[in-house]
């Protein structure tokens, strides 16, 4: 069953198509009434920033051409990629994207395997 979930504020197509795909799975785990709607939304704005960035470097590559045609600079989309990045990490935990509590039921196994692998 597909159910519309209306955001807060318009979205862009691209932002849109985040917004539902994360809207269904979060209610499909019963967790849509805790989830913070508006930080959702942002969420998905700044998605779809980090990814024009990311096609910006991958078309044109992290070094570009600068004031003459010998010069080559850092790509100026990457730090606006890298601080988009940065958000998503953060906005990711504030929505909660993935329900906490598995993660934390896993951590003791998780910190075992690696200690198992460190050796």
């Amino acid at each position: 069953m597909h159910l519309e979930f209306n955001p807060p504020v318009p979205l862009s197509i691209t932002a849109r198509k985040t917004w539902d795909r994360h809207a269904q799975r979060i209610y499909s785990e019963g967790r849509w009434p805790i989830v913070n709607q508006d930080m959702l939304v942002v969420f998905c704005q700044t998605l779809e920033l980090y990814e024009q960035c990311k096609a910006e470097i991958d078309a044109h590559g992290v070094l570009v051409q600068g004031r003459t045609t010998r010069e080559l600079v850092r790509n100026p989309a990457l730090t606006p990629l890298n601080q988009a990045r940065a958000s998503l990490v953060h906005l990711a935990r504030a929505v909660p994207l993935v329900d906490p509590k598995p993660a934390h039921e896993s951590a003791a196994f998780d910190a075992y395997l690696d200690e198992l692998l460190a050796e």
